[in-house]
């Protein structure tokens, strides 16, 4: 809690600790729970002949005297009427014989108004009795009860060896929830209850559900149930008579300017009312009305705002009107959110849109290969959307063809204006092998180096100009000149940050439509994905604060489900994702072998890790402000990976790398095996440093010449030349070390048949996006993925969580390792803390010590590097 909220003494008052103030504050809960949270009992001399002992109990706790009358009953019957005193607490009652039961009748006569419309003239009675908890359907009359007063009952094959106090505890525990039962209790032998019309309509209502979370049994009739979704309410109406009206733009994309009809009407259930029938029905100033032979249910706390707006009419921006339509609702000024429906041309809109009919491949022209069937229905989603002036989200699974099909849109267009692809550097010369393989009639223009054109005029109608999301940001000037016909926005992930300067350049860019591509569309918060649509279909989802309050918020902070299924509608048809194991896919891929390799630590590297995380935790700890406490947890994971990684990149000593790593020596192991069977591996780290002393060891251990090592650090003709000799050239080196960052989306490495993952990035979206670098259409073998994680370390606990994480939906999950920042020191001391039971000796190490190395001198108090605000 913020200090600004605590209330002090001044001048000597200190805020609380954060745990003192939640334990005052759930105390302080909990008391008034407990004493004001149930409403004031009647005189219990006018509710009958007894009142439970629980009851008084309770009256005691709540009230000013604490005398409770003399316990005449067993132990067993005092915890059974606490139980039955806390269900509404708890929920439905538990290990009782008998649950109260309410039953509704609507009235048996009703005041005619008109041949089919009529209001209850007459009382609703409410039908009081218990009923069986594990049958609700065998039930007693509570006029039964009373009748056979005194004398134990059966029901349901269960005795109940005092009913009428089990009626009345019922009771008592209901009226809590529904007010109008307290009439009930002022009868000496309450069996039924008239109730007003407005008290029929509250427990058609939340009431209903309240009661039967209570263990209360409610019943009524199926049309009274159907009532509560039959309402009075506003409709908007969103269409056009005249198709123009939604004509899309030819030049920048939909024309969000175009203006579309909007007209307020007033529906009851499905059906819409006119003008006099909703006055009619207004006017019986009745909650629960008999209209055309059914019962609805009207709000007259709504009335006066439909009154106002019933009839009239507006004009709304066509994305506006899309979006509304699509939601299936729309935020009204006046009144909040009203239920939208598409009429006229925006209907037929919206039915081209949900089209999902795929091209013949004869109709996707000017493509030098074969298109699997669920490539060529992608490609007829990006064609239809183009057509309209739309944007979309091409979302597949890595490796599924995401390129190839956008290719495909290119050829299929008029050719008129040039085609724009933004991508990471390190995709540059992919995007450009892959057109040439694919479409080799398509001119292609690179938007890289010092040579770059330097004027809009330079790229030519029907070329695709292919560039760098850091020269976009760059060179806006130039690249916002043109007018584009087509722009691809590869890993589009990189304009997930809305206020990016890479996000508001591809914003800012003119094109007919815009297509963004990624595998991971949402990676860590929905803001990432508000940012992504709104560069494809502006204004579609509103502004960010509009739909943080009307999405984000509502599904991240309450689970709303119903704001997640509003959202998946809005959506549906602008993004397009395809996983691997969907049966349309899944027969055009080899299987993947995962398989998680466990390493030990060598005792340097225990010793090591054992005094970081003791110095982590020692006098200075992890104190300081909130933003100086998250610098030192993540430097003490970092430290810490790079411990189970290799005493040296930690230390950055020129001591020996053999015999001082179990992973290390696993790796080696592996990787002997695959360069022995003539295969091909990907080795990835998300460290530079690891990268180049991995480079050293496997090439001087394996006897290779030369290990590539693809990093940010590689020019782009570099990493050009890596690519296509790892996947060309039968005499290349079989390990490739790719950086995370650098290699770790965009490329095609299908030679690979294995994927090693040396360090683990601890969100599997980004770790699957890696092996995806081999796993994609064009592999024809098997491909196994080796991910080592160091036994007994926050490595195989993290590893533990990723599995649980990586089951979720499309992996979503929070981004890197800011979530363990959000740990207390005793959660995170948990996470961090060692276990021995895995050491390794260096004498076990098949790349133990050579020529003299000792690697047990580290053993006892290692050398340590200085964590931020802490001792070394």
């Amino acid at each position: 809690m913020p200090v600004a909220a605590h209330a002090l003494r001044l001048p000597t008052g200190e805020p609380w600790s954060a745990q003192d103030l939640v334990l005052a504050f759930l105390d302080a809960v909990a008391d008034a729970c407990a004493r004001e949270g149930r409403r004031p009992e009647l005189d219990p001399r006018r509710r009958g002949p007894r009142r439970p002992w629980a009851q008084m109990w309770a009256d005691a706790l709540r009230g000013t005297d604490p005398t409770v009358g003399h316990l005449r009953v067993a132990p067993e019957d005092v915890v059974e009427d606490v139980e039955e005193w806390a269900a509404p607490v708890l929920g439905a009652a538990r290990h009782t014989a008998a649950r109260l039961w309410l039953a509704l009748e609507p009235p048996r006569e009703d005041a005619e108004v008109s041949g089919e419309l009529r209001a209850a003239g007459l009382p609703w009675h409410l039908a009081i009795g218990l009923a069986a908890p594990s049958d609700p359907g065998q039930r007693l009359d509570a006029a039964r009860v009373w009748q056979r007063a005194g004398r134990t009952l059966t029901l349901a094959g269960r005795r109940i060896d005092d009913p009428e106090a089990t009626l009345i505890r019922g009771l008592s525990a209901a009226a809590r929830l529904f007010p109008a039962l307290d009439r009930a209790l002022e009868q000496r032998a309450p069996a039924g209850l008239e109730l007003a019309p407005e008290e029929a309509a509250a427990l058609l209502g939340d009431t209903r559900d309240a009661l039967a979370a209570a263990g209360v049994v409610v019943t009524v009739p199926g049309e009274l149930v159907e009532a509560s979704t039959r309402r009075l309410r506003l409709r908007v109406r969103i269409g056009s008579t005249a198709p123009a009206a939604l004509r899309t733009g030819v030049e920048d994309g939909l024309s969000a300017s175009s203006l579309t009809d909007l007209r307020y009407e007033v529906a009851l259930g499905d059906d819409t009312l006119t003008e006099e029938e909703f006055t009619r029905i207004v006017g019986l100033q009745a909650p629960l009305v008999r209209w055309r032979g059914r019962w609805v249910h009207v709000d007259h706390s709504e009335a006066s705002a439909i009154t106002a707006l019933a009839g009239g009419s507006a004009s709304l921006e066509l994305t506006e009107a899309l979006a509304a339509a699509l939601s299936g609702q729309l935020q009204v000024r006046e009144v909040g959110p009203v239920e939208a429906v598409a009429d006229g041309a925006l209907l037929d809109l919206l039915e081209r849109l949900r089209r999902s009919d795929a091209p013949a491949a004869a109709d996707i022209i000017g493509i030098d290969g074969q298109l699997r069937p669920y490539q060529e229905r992608g490609v007829a989603w990006l064609q239809r959307l183009s057509e309209l002036g739309m944007g979309g989200v091409l979302a597949d699974q890595m490796g599924l063809g995401k390129t190839l099909q956008a290719i495909a849109l290119f050829t299929s267009r008029e050719q008129d204006r040039p085609h724009l692809v933004v991508c990471p550097t390190s995709v540059v010369g992919n995007w450009e092998r892959e057109i040439a393989r694919f479409a080799p009639d398509l001119p292609v223009i690179r938007h890289h180096g010092a040579d770059r054109p330097v004027t809009a005029r330079a790229f030519r109608p029907g070329s695709v100009v292919v560039t760098s999301y850091a020269l976009l940001r760059r060179d806006i000037g130039r690249l916002e000149d043109a007018l584009w016909d087509v722009v691809v926005l590869d890993e589009a992930q990189q304009i997930k940050n809305p206020g990016s300067k890479g996000a508001q350049a591809a914003r800012s860019l003119r094109a007919r439509t815009r297509i963004a591509m990624t595998g991971t569309p949402l990676e860590n918060r929905l803001s990432e994905l508000w940012s992504i649509i709104d560069v494809t279909n502006p204004r579609l989802l509103g502004s960010q604060r509009a739909f943080n309050e009307r999405f984000a918020v509502p599904i991240e902070r309450w689970h709303d489900e119903e704001a997640a299924t509003r959202l998946r509608r809005l959506i549906a048809p602008f993004v397009l994702r395809r996983r691997k194991d969907d049966p349309e896919v899944a027969v055009d891929l080899p299987p993947k072998q995962e398989i998680t390799v466990s390493c030990s630590l060598t005792r340097e590297q225990a010793a090591l890790y054992q005094a970081t995380v003791e110095q982590a935790f020692g006098a200075d700890g992890l104190g300081g402000t909130a933003f100086e406490r998250r610098g030192r947890i993540l430097a003490l994971l970092t430290a810490l990976k790079q411990i189970c990684n290799h005493p040296r990149q930690y230390l950055r000593d020129d001591g020996a790398l053999p015999g001082r790593s179990g992973k290390l020596a696993r790796a080696t192991e592996i990787l002997a095996e695959i360069v022995d069977a003539d295969e091909r591996a990907l080795v990835f780290t998300q460290f530079r440093e690891m990268g180049d002393l991995l480079q050293h060891h496997l090439g001087e251990r394996l006897q290779l010449r030369e290990v590539p090592f693809l990093h940010g650090g590689v020019s782009l003709g570099g990493r050009d030349d890596m690519v296509h000799r790892f996947q060309t050239d039968d005499d290349a080196p079989p390990i490739l070390l790719v950086s995370l960052r650098a290699g770790g989306t965009g490329l095609n490495l299908t030679r690979a048949s294995h994927v090693l993952h040396f360090d683990r990035w601890w969100n599997p979206a980004v770790e699957d996006q890696a092996t995806d670098r081999a796993h994609r259409i064009g592999q024809t073998e098997t491909v196994t993925v080796h991910r080592l994680v160091t036994a007994g370390t926050l490595e195989e606990r993290i590893a533990e969580l990723l599995e649980r994480k990586r089951a979720l939906a499309d992996a979503v999950v929070g981004s890197g390792e800011a979530w363990v920042t959000e740990l207390d020191d005793e959660e995170l001391k948990e996470l961090v803390s060692l276990s021995t039971d895995h050491l390794a000796d260096s004498d076990e190490l098949d790349d133990g010590p050579q020529d003299g190395d000792d690697a047990a001198t580290a053993i006892g108090r290692p050398r340590l590097v200085a964590l931020p605000g802490g001792a070394s």
